[in-house]
């Protein structure tokens, strides 16, 4: 039974009446909506805007915010904002800051924004928050630096959280955060970030523990999501290799760029089946994933791909448990083939893992 409304990329665009026999409406504005659960139990937060800086319409008050970033001060998100007319984006601002701003009335705007989704995070009371934060549709056209648009957003993620958050019977005896994404590269199922607040230790055990129990019902999906993996790479790179002329992590500039990224998510992603890439040609690339072919997929992984650390930095986490106002929270970066094609089993592993995180915090 589905209970969110999606668009056809996989965008968050609203509940469905079945959710609300058990979920009420608290908040909804043009860039994020918020439910309660009729007995105050759980949480689900869902962003319907753009996380990138300048795919926006401002004259509908949505915004292009990135709720997993760092706010900025005016003067910071104002220089942003002069980058974004440039043909080469900051990709350090991009990946640190929340949202650009043209002049001092957007800014006010925008930092309202952001201040009140993080209302809905911080408090004393326990809650179970299911939250994410990027499951808004992306909408610029393709360019240079996104020739993909559409891989930009967290496809299919609200639905699961919703799942999540409607099955989740299990008293609220903290105030917890699963912070819910999604991956376009090949990787573990559901791969933990510690947020830089979790033991990793503990983590890579729920890890293991997650993988015997889910191992099995994963396998039925894997080719399926290693052919899914490919489809989606290997155009990126041949872009990559146009526009750079080279894969090389060495050679690919800006360090944190897009393309840099591209090529280092999807190289972690196979060295976690121990495919090391270390040409960087198309060919190896090619090979290496064609080699996938008979591999077990994994559950999950701990802190492989995002460890959550800087943002956990950035949304100062750990002062925020001192105050009281979190008891804990994961990252959960989750292959978005699954997430599309077997929503009940996410659902099941991120519930598993919740509660295994609870018992060791």
């Amino acid at each position: 039974m589905k209970l969110v409304n999606e668009d056809k990329y996989g965008a968050y665009a609203g509940v469905k009446p079945a959710f609300l026999k058990k979920f009420a409406l608290i908040e909804s504005n043009p860039n994020f909506e918020v439910y309660d659960s009729h007995n105050g139990n759980n949480r689900f937060i869902a962003v319907k805007c753009s996380r990138l800086p300048d795919d926006e319409d401002l004259a509908a008050g949505r915004y292009g915010i990135n709720f997993h970033r760092a706010k900025p001060d005016y003067e910071t998100a104002r220089s942003f904002y002069k980058e974004l007319n440039k043909v080469a984006v900051n990709q350090e601002a991009l990946n640190s800051l929340a949202f650009a701003a043209a002049n001092r009335e957007e800014y006010d705007k925008k930092s309202a924004a952001w201040d009140k989704f993080y209302s809905f995070i911080w408090d004393e009371k326990p809650q179970n928050l299911w939250v994410t934060p990027h499951s808004g549709g992306i909408h610029r056209k393709p360019d240079r630096t996104f020739p993909y648009p559409k891989l930009e957003m967290d496809a299919g993620v609200a639905g699961v959280a919703a799942r999540c958050a409607i099955k989740d019977d299990s008293p609220a005896i903290k105030r917890t955060m699963m912070s819910i994404h999604s991956l376009n590269w090949y990787s573990a199922l559901v791969d933990m970030g510690s947020f830089g607040i979790n033991d990793e230790k503990k983590l890579k055990a729920i890890a293991a523990r997650v993988d015997d129990k889910f191992g099995d019902r994963a396998q039925v999906a894997a080719e399926g999501c290693r052919r899914d993996f490919a489809a989606r790479l290997m155009p990126w790179l041949e872009h990559i290799l146009r526009i750079k002329g080279t894969l090389d992590l060495n050679e690919l500039a800006p360090r944190l760029g897009t393309e840099w990224c591209v090529v280092l998510f999807a190289s972690l992603g196979l060295k976690l089946y121990g495919r090391e890439i270390k040409l960087f040609t198309l060919d190896e690339f090619k090979e290496k994933i064609e080699s996938l072919k008979d591999e077990r997929i994994r559950v999950a992984s701990c802190n492989h791909i995002y460890s959550g650390e800087q943002i956990g930095k950035q949304l100062a986490l750990k002062e925020q448990m001192h105050l009281g106002r979190m008891g804990a929270a994961v990252q959960l970066e989750c292959m978005k083939f699954y997430l599309k094609k077997m929503p009940e089993l996410m659902a099941e592993i991120i519930l598993d893992i919740k509660r295994a995180l609870l018992e060791q915090v």
